[in-house]
């Protein structure tokens, strides 16, 4: 018997639109492992952000034709329903009720058309939803919450905590996409029923990579590296103004990996520091061609201002690299400060400053320790792994039964 599994989530590849602003294809690997029999569509609501969302309003408006006109597939044979949303208001998430309404009716005539019934909804950013999941409320059966750093930050700011505690008690299960993020949660709203971790993972061939045992030693060049978007959350601007103070201290190269609004302004803030010769910026390039710098670099540093868990960091742990990640974020955890990782702060330069030179200057016995463990650490991180954990949770919500915490 075929299982049908609706998941709601702002963030998924769509091919054919390449305007659009990805900020992550972790549910499109969550759902890799799913089981073939498993019916999965995928409910992909773009939320374009306000600067965009006018230019976009007019292609939007109104919403027209069937659900077949908002239909496409993924590259695992799922159907995606792909829906625009434009945020009109600045830092606001109220879009009109109209293109809720239209949008929860597309979903529901795709399964009365289909002749199948839902059997679970699984909603990522949840807090993006709370109009949509009432227009839909007739056809879900069981539901399932994936909780976002971006849903804690709205669940702060927008609303009250006794309207949050009735939201989320409608929920069947919780999950949460890193333990920082899990803590917040608990911490504001309080323990709720049957919840979960809904981690990501890597693949595979990524940990079987053997670490070598060169270590740096700070008389030579150490390679340094980021990997990611290029915009203020990630924070690069820091790492930078850091290694400017560092440069007269230890020899290093500084290599940058990714493209995005803040490029520009960070090649110039290296121009300006003087280490055009010390910081390289590669643009975007191909996922295994980052962890071939990986496997080539001594330090991966990403001090992001907010992320729900970072799959960079495990595969720069992966690698071989010691990472350096942001204290009270998504990685926090999993990275344990001074074991197999290190932690700072995102915002305080002379925290950053203490902890860079720290990492650069570790003993080549404390490389080698800080290494295994993170190697130990990731091992249990494959992506079919954790797949294969996401889909057995859903499947517990489905049957009635505890989940797998």
């Amino acid at each position: 018997m075929n299982t049908n599994i609706a998941i709601i989530t702002p963030f998924y590849p769509i091919k054919h639109r390449n305007d659009l602003f990805e900020d992550t294809k972790a549910v499109h690997y969550l759902i890799k492992e799913f089981p073939e029999q498993t019916n999965i569509l995928i409910i992909h609501a773009f939320m374009h952000s306000f600067r965009h969302a006018w230019k976009k309003a007019k292609k939007i408006f109104p919403v027209r034709g069937e659900y077949r006109d908002y239909l496409h597939m993924d590259d695992y044979n799922n159907q995606v329903l792909f829906f625009e949303y434009p945020l009109l208001l600045p830092k606001s998430l109220k879009v009109p009720s109209y293109l809720n309404k239209k949008y929860a009716q597309r979903v529901i005539e795709f399964y009365g058309k289909s002749g199948s019934e839902l059997d679970v909804a699984v909603i990522h950013f949840p807090t993006y939803y709370v109009e949509l999941l009432k227009q839909l409320n007739p056809i879900i059966p069981k539901s399932i919450a994936i909780i976002h750093a971006f849903d804690i930050k709205n669940i702060k700011k927008r609303m009250n905590i006794n309207f949050w505690n009735s939201y989320f008690s409608s929920f069947d299960s919780i999950g949460f996409r890193s333990y920082s993020i899990k803590e917040e949660f608990e911490n504001f709203l309080g323990k709720h029923k049957n919840t979960f971790m809904c981690l990501s993972g890597i693949p595979e061939q990524y940990l079987a990579t053997e670490i070598n045992d060169v270590v740096y030693p700070t008389s030579k060049f150490i390679n340094l590296l980021y990997a990611g978007r290029l915009d203020q959350n990630k924070n690069v601007e820091k790492t930078i103004n850091v290694l400017n103070r560092i440069k007269t201290e230890i020899a290093f190269e500084f290599t940058i990996v990714g493209d995005g609004l803040e490029r520009k302004r960070l090649e110039q803030l290296a121009i300006d520091s003087n280490l055009v010769d010390k910081v390289n910026f590669t643009g975007s390039i191909s996922r295994n061609e980052t962890f071939g710098l990986m496997k080539n670099s001594d330090i991966f540093i990403m001090l992001s201002k907010k992320e729900t868990l970072g799959l960079v960091y495990l595969e720069a742990m992966a690698a071989g690299c010691i990472v350096i990640g942001t204290r009270g974020q998504g990685i926090d955890g999993i990275v344990i400060d001074g074991e197999n990782g290190f932690l700072t702060s995102s915002s305080d330069e002379e925290e950053i400053y203490q902890t860079i030179r720290y990492v650069m200057t570790l003993s080549g016995k404390e490389q080698k320790r800080i290494r295994k463990n993170a190697k130990d650490t990731v091992n249990s991180f494959s992506d079919r792994a954790v797949s294969k954990k996401y889909y057995s949770n859903i499947c517990a919500v489905m049957q009635g039964n505890a989940v797998d915490e």
